[in-house]
């Protein structure tokens, strides 16, 4: 039995890909599904070069975990009409080390997530989320695949 189940989210429609699953194992089970998302600062100001940068970078900082904080709030109402126990967290962190890091502190039972769907040469040069946390997890992880596009 699952008493936790988190489930790491970064704002796309692929990372909630994994909601379902998550709801379809915790309902039956009283479940709590914890939602984390991980905001890594650097990659943030490396990226995100096209938007007005503060340049008082604490204030971005806290601009982006309250932005985090919002969505989550979004994705917990969503889920509110599902009886599920939700709580919602968000890291300034790596979200490799983010989600491990969580689920070691919070005793989580399962990590479900979604696959980034990556080519396989992308996924050998950028390495993958869900495979740093398949390897590092103190807890079983199930990874959701995105639907295959059409060709």
């Amino acid at each position: 039995m699952y008493k936790k189940i988190l489930v790491p989210l970064d704002g796309s429609a692929k990372s909630e890909q994994a909601l379902p699953v998550a709801q379809q194992l915790a309902e039956p089970m009283g479940s709590e599904v914890c939602l984390l998302v991980a905001i890594d600062l650097g990659k943030v100001l490396f990226v995100d070069r096209s938007s007005k940068l503060p340049t008082d970078f604490e204030k971005l900082g806290q601009q982006q975990l309250k932005e985090a904080q919002k969505y989550l709030d979004e994705v917990q109402e969503r889920l509110k009409n599902s009886n599920l126990k939700v709580s919602t967290h968000v890291e300034q962190a790596d979200p490799r080390d983010a989600i491990v890091g969580y689920a070691s502190g919070a005793e989580v039972d399962l990590v479900v997530m979604a696959s980034a769907g990556k080519s396989n040469w992308m996924r050998w040069i950028s390495g993958s989320i869900a495979d740093q946390v398949l390897r590092s997890s103190p807890c079983p992880v199930l990874v959701v695949r995105p639907p295959v596009a059409n060709a």
